[in-house]
């Protein structure tokens, strides 16, 4: 996403764009040293990811989580557009819709994330007066906004909005991890979870809300569940799909990776941790997800997990833990338990 981030900004910096006393909207924003081009401006920041809306935080930027809703109040938006077709659309229709008549849309991503067709999407909203600059493996590409394509923008809206899946029992949306389905991990895990979990435990890396939703309705001696996760949209749709239930939860949007949560004694912690950093493995997520449970567990407590087979988290759950059992291994997967 730098790569992206570089080419929409060194558009900025060309002055091209007039934005000197117009109100501004930065989607998907990410820090880097450059924005502060931005930050003397009527500028509004929007990340739902935790460790990148903590480092523009720490930069001095305000950020909000969610995308603003004050349609057609903007005279300039710019968007680090998502990989994920559906949620790209999803993003640069509420783009759209936060600018007023001949405002400017300003977005970029890196070609192998989308950026060859950004162009082609944008015009197929009615974008006008298309320009682009590929620079940096990556694509920036502004327009016009006058009269868009009504139809296309509400097929972008529904398709990538918060919805119903599998059948109505969740409420999900594209871009969460896993948004429309059971992730075979999670579904696994649920076969070997003990039905007598009590106390107060916690799901990591909480997603919609599939694993939190099992424990509840599967383990009456449950007094409290705390769901965390990275992603704003997550842990807001995992509110809405435990609503049901009378235990005690809380929601909590912090980034595990960095010990955060601040969660004391618990009983049980469940998670099925991301191993991905874009298209790359990166192994220390989930062994940052393994020591924040660590930290979060009461003496006796125990950690479930599951993960890939590929994935070495043995030699950190016996080094951190009083003892470590494989009691799955198949289909790809491994089901872990570790006491405290």
């Amino acid at each position: 996403m730098s790569l992206a981030l570089n080419t929409l900004l060194h558009q900025i910096q060309s002055g091209s764009f007039g934005l000197d006393g117009r109100r501004i909207v930065f989607l998907n924003a990410m820090f880097h040293s450059d924005l502060s081009v931005l930050r003397e401006r009527d500028l509004t920041v929007q990340q739902h990811f935790k460790p990148y809306e903590n480092a523009l935080v720490g930069a001095g930027f305000t950020v909000q989580p969610d995308i603003p809703c004050d349609d057609g109040a903007y005279d300039a938006v710019c968007l680090l557009v998502p990989k994920n077709m559906v949620e790209a659309r999803y993003f640069l229709a509420r783009g759209i819709r936060l600018l007023r008549r001949g405002g400017v849309l300003i977005c970029a991503a890196e070609n192998k994330a989308g950026g060859t067709r950004l162009k082609k999407m944008m015009h197929s909203f009615g974008v006008q007066d298309l320009c682009d600059d590929a620079r940096n493996k990556a694509r920036a590409v502004w327009g016009i906004v006058h009269d868009v394509q009504e139809d296309e923008l509400e097929k972008a809206l529904n398709a990538g909005g918060v919805q119903d899946i599998l059948d109505g029992k969740f409420t999900s949306q594209a871009g969460v991890f896993g948004w429309d389905r059971v992730d075979k991990g999670s579904e696994l895990l649920t076969q070997y979870l003990p039905l007598d979990l009590k106390g107060r435990g916690a799901d990591f890396g909480c997603g919609y809300g599939y694993l939190s939703e099992f424990l509840l309705s599967n383990c009456p001696k449950i007094k409290q569940l705390s769901c965390l996760d990275a992603d704003y949209r997550a842990v807001e749709l995992c509110r809405k799909n435990l609503a049901q239930f009378n235990q005690d939860t809380q929601f909590m949007w912090c980034d595990l990776t960095q010990r955060d949560g601040g969660l004391k004694n618990l009983d049980f912690v469940v998670m099925n941790p991301p191993f991905h950093d874009g298209k790359n493995t990166d192994l220390s997520i989930g062994k940052n997800f393994i020591e924040t449970a660590h930290q979060s567990l009461r003496r006796g407590g125990r950690l479930w997990m599951v993960a890939n087979n590929h994935l070495s988290y043995e030699h950190v759950l016996n080094h951190m833990f009083l003892k470590c059992d494989k009691v799955y291994e198949g289909q790809g997967f491994k089901i872990l338990v570790a006491l405290k």
